[in-house]
Parts: structure tokens; sequence; C-alpha cells
């Protein structure tokens, strides 16, 4: 029977183990690499079922520096998410084991020692899989739509529980121990808390986002209208035009009916909006500025092909497009002579990879400060987030960005690992 017991308790590490790792798994990613995830795997198992007792700083700094270990080794992204995660989790790990110390002495006292184990394993299984359950759907995009100034802001908010609780538990006697397990409530419900704080969070940034997006949509489809209806003018008036040039042939005037009709070509065709790629969203972000840069006679050269994107959302790739053309635009109507205002954009995914890049000429001087590139702009305090933007969407995806520049070009290199 002994065997059978041992056999049971492993399954239920396991099984809690698991459980901490589905949801670590919505905060950030487990490196690639099998050995990694085994080693998360066992080690949120054992970190989640080490034993808290009040007056208990070994185990409670040792399970604390065994998470901090686990998330910095095994798991990728900026060093400020994988701490942010036990910031949030580690306090309601301490507290939910701290309570188990006092069912030890009330269950074990009926059932004995190997019984209440397995029923506080059980118990644990069943607490773990509810919070994963019900927060899931709550935090999955955590990891997309959380930047690092964000996670800072959630962990300052989480410091207050999280010292609470380790100081509580050191600090605290046997003989009024009770005040830990209050506190060690409060931390357990503070904690859930900010976890539905995080889903508000994620769901502002996604309201903010597609607002962003059906900005973008609008200015297209207005242009796209506007357009049409100049096209409706072209064809009302087309009689006219015809008459005209039946004019300046029937009086020999071949130069002028040539110059008349290129005229009438060359709006008919600039009316029209490109295909870029088969993503619409993107289709009409290129689009608007494209004609923004035509109007301002500015040569671009546009080759896409990301027809088979998978991992990469939608408004980031509308945010790479729109402020690295925004910011090409804006440099090129610096150069007065228009024929050497130029830009080069080329985006392609291939063999498990998205690259991008973006290519203009320039005049201007970039300003910088500790490295970092400065905006131009007078108004500094509303400008200048367009590259810190494409910087924090490469880290989301744990990408790469290059960015370069010479007197005459600035260049702005992206490469992300699509799935």
């Amino acid at each position: 029977m002994s065997f059978i017991y041992y056999i049971l308790e492993i399954i239920s590490i396991i099984l809690i183990g698991i459980n901490i790792y589905r949801i670590t798994d919505c905060f950030v990613d487990v490196k690639e690499n099998i050995v990694f995830k085994l080693i998360a795997l066992v080690g949120l198992a054992m970190v989640t079922n080490t034993v808290i007792f009040v007056s208990d700083i070994v185990d409670v700094l040792y399970a604390l520096i065994g998470y901090m270990a686990i998330m910095i080794v095994c798991y990728q992204g900026s060093i400020i998410k994988r701490i942010s995660v036990v910031m949030v989790l580690y306090p309601i790990i301490v507290s939910i084991n701290l309570f188990g110390d006092n069912y030890d002495s009330i269950i074990s006292n009926y059932y004995g020692y190997k019984i209440h184990l397995l029923l506080w394993s059980f118990m644990l299984i069943l607490f773990w899989s509810i919070i994963y359950r019900v927060m899931k759907d709550k935090i999955i995009y955590a990891k997309q739509y959380i930047n690092d100034k964000t996670w800072i802001l959630i962990d300052i908010i989480c410091l207050a529980s999280f010292v609470s609780i380790v100081t509580t538990i050191i600090f605290t006697s046997h003989e009024e121990e009770y005040k830990a397990y209050i506190i060690g409530l409060v931390c357990i419900i503070s904690n859930v808390g900010v976890i539905f704080l995080i889903k508000y969070i994620i769901e502002s940034v996604k309201i903010s986002l597609d607002n962003q997006n059906y900005k973008l949509q609008y200015g297209y489809y207005k242009s796209l209208e506007e357009k049409q209806l100049d096209i409706r003018k072209i064809h009302h008036d087309m009689n006219n035009h015809l008459q005209v040039v039946s004019r300046y042939i029937n009086n020999n005037e071949i130069e002028e009916a040539k110059l008349y009709f290129e005229d009438i070509m060359e709006k008919s065709t600039s009316y029209r909006n490109k295909v870029f790629c088969k993503n619409n969203i993107v289709n009409a972000v290129l689009n608007n500025k494209y004609n923004l840069a035509i109007e301002n006679q500015i040569d671009c050269s546009i080759n896409i092909s990301i027809d088979d994107m998978i991992s990469i959302d939608d408004m980031d790739l509308c945010s790479i497009f729109a402020n690295t053309f925004d910011n090409a635009i804006e440099a090129s109507l610096k150069i007065e002579d228009t024929s050497q205002r130029k830009i080069t954009i080329k985006a392609r995914s291939d063999k498990g990879y998205f690259s991008y890049s973006i290519v203009n000429n320039k005049v201007n001087h970039i300003l910088t400060y500790r490295d970092t590139i400065m905006t131009g702009k007078l108004d500094k305090k509303h400008h200048g987030f367009g590259l810190q933007n494409m910087k924090d969407i490469v880290s989301k995806y744990n990408g790469s960005l290059d960015v370069n520049y010479t007197d005459t070009e600035f260049s702005v290199v992206m490469i992300i690992k699509i799935k």
C-alpha cells in the first residue's frame, strides 16, 4: 500500500506542476528546447509543493530563489516579464501552501499522515485547475499586449502582497500564526484580483489598437470613395474629353492631343488602388501611405510577400508598416530635390521567419540621446514613439531590430520568427 501512496503522490505533484506550467505559459513563453521545458515543469511542481510553516525562513527563500531561477533560465522574453510572473503568482503559491500546514495538523489526527497528504494534493490540484480554467481566457494575451512599463506598474501593485506574506511568515511566531493565515488569505484574494486587472488592461490595449485599426481602415475607404467619385467624374466627362482630343487632332495639334490624353490617363490610373498583399488591413495601410507618398513626389518601391503570416497580429503588422512608412515620408519631405525622394520597402514571410526592411533617402540630421533616436519635431511629448513601438513589437515576438543611418540614407530591418 505504501508504494501505491507514493505513486499517487508523485502523480499529484506532476498534475500540480502541469497546471502551474500552463498558467505561466499564459504570461511568458518557455524556451523551445525540450530540456528547458522538462526543467520548468519539474521545477514549478517542486516550488508549488513546497511545505511552508510560520517562522520558516528557509523554505520561503528556497522557494523564491528556485522560482526566480526557473523563470530566468527556462523562459524567454524580457527579464521584467519573467520576474513579474513571480510577483503575481508567488504570493498565491506561498499563501496556499501555508494553509497546507494548518490543514496537516488537523487532518492527520483523524486520517493519518499518508492519507492527509493525498487529500491535500488533491485539493491543490483542484485549486490550481480552477485558477487555470478561470484565468486562461483572461490572461492568454498578456504576453502579446502588455509591455514592460505596464508590467512594472503591476509589480508595484503586487509588491505589497509579496512583501507582506514573506515577512509575515518569517517573523510570525507559532503562537500568532492565525495572523499569517489572515495575511495569506488577503494575498490570495489580492493577487487573483491583479490577474483580473491584467485582463482589463489587455482589453483596454486591444480596444485602443482596434480603434487605431479602424481609423486606418476608415482613412483607406474614405480615400477609396473619393477616388471612385473622381473616376465617375472622368467617365461622365469622357465625351467632353474625346471632343477636346478630336479638336486637337483635326487642327493637326498632335503634340497637344498627346499631352491632354496622357493627363487623362495619369489621373485615371492614379485613382486605382494597388494590391500589395492579400492581408486587407495591411493593404489598406500601404495604399493610404503610398498615395500620400506619390502625392508628395516620393518614388516608392514596395515588394510584399506575407500572405502566409500566422503568429503576428494584424494590428502589430499595421503598426510596423504605418509607423515606419510615416517616418520615411516625413524624412523624404525634407529633401528639396524631389528627384532624390525615394522609399524602398520589402517584406517577406519565408522558412519560419518574417523579414521587413524599409530604406529612405534623407538630408536631416539624426538626433540621439543615450543611443536612442529622438524625434526632430518640436512637440516631443506627443511624438517620437514610432521606433519605440517597433522595439516593443519586436520584443513581444522575441525578434531582432536593426536601425542604421548615414548622411544620406536611413534603414530599419526587422526579423521575427513566426510559428
